[in-house]
């Protein structure tokens, strides 16, 4: 029996989704002595990895999972999916800590930003649904739709909410994930012909929530 990598990938990209792959690098700014990375690195923003512009690209998707979880700070989001990727497509080349994002789909979102301080927003947003926030008197105040800029700066026309209030903002975005910890498998068969490579991608939004947005 001889499998065709031609076929496979006819087969996934007929089925698949369309993503966007954003290679990872590591960021050279790590603090000496400590290892880890420089919390005012311009680059990074602390993060420790930096990300090329987004290439897009076909996969296949076998399994997803998305779960509420806590911490000492707060909630956040986990979860991961299972994808096979033809290898016609740019996210074959996939490896640790690249950024995945679903073009095809969209989640919803509802969180707290204070205005001038971390409102740089981090994620895709496919739409924003409300924005508003409290008086001195506990009253909700229903502010105006931001425009998004591509680097996620937020601008209104009207109905801005005032400098360091803290506001509350939901909508849709596209999912993202980030390829952590499980790398890559290659389908060892047949002489190492190019057959669709599985990979599991974290739903992890820490990696990409930071102060200053993505």
């Amino acid at each position: 029996m001889h499998l065709n990598p031609d076929e496979f990938n006819a087969h996934l990209n007929d089925l698949g989704q369309l993503f966007g792959w954003r290679p990872s690098f590591v960021c050279p700014c790590s603090v000496s002595g400590y290892g880890s990375a420089d919390p005012e690195c311009p680059n990074c923003l602390g993060r420790g990895h930096i990300w090329e512009a987004e290439q897009q690209g076909m996969s296949g998707i076998a399994g997803m999972k998305i779960q509420r979880q806590w911490a000492d700070f707060g909630g956040f989001q986990a979860g991961d999916v299972v994808l096979t990727i033809p290898s016609d497509s740019p996210l074959y080349d996939i490896g640790d800590y690249d950024r995945a994002t679903m073009l095809n789909s969209s989640e919803p979102f509802s969180f707290e930003l204070t205005r001038g301080g971390n409102d740089k927003l981090w994620f895709s947003v496919v739409s924003i649904r409300r924005v508003f926030w409290l008086d001195e008197n506990k009253v909700i105040v229903n502010g105006g739709i931001p425009e998004v800029a591509e680097d996620g700066t937020l601008t209104w026309a009207s109905g801005e909410p005032p400098i360091g209030v803290m506001y509350s903002m939901t909508g849709r975005r596209l999912p993202e994930y980030f390829c952590y910890q499980d790398f890559p498998q290659d389908r060892a068969h047949h002489s190492g012909a190019r057959l669709p490579r599985k990979v599991v991608l974290r739903k992890f939004d820490l990696l990409g929530r930071v102060e200053n947005g993505a």
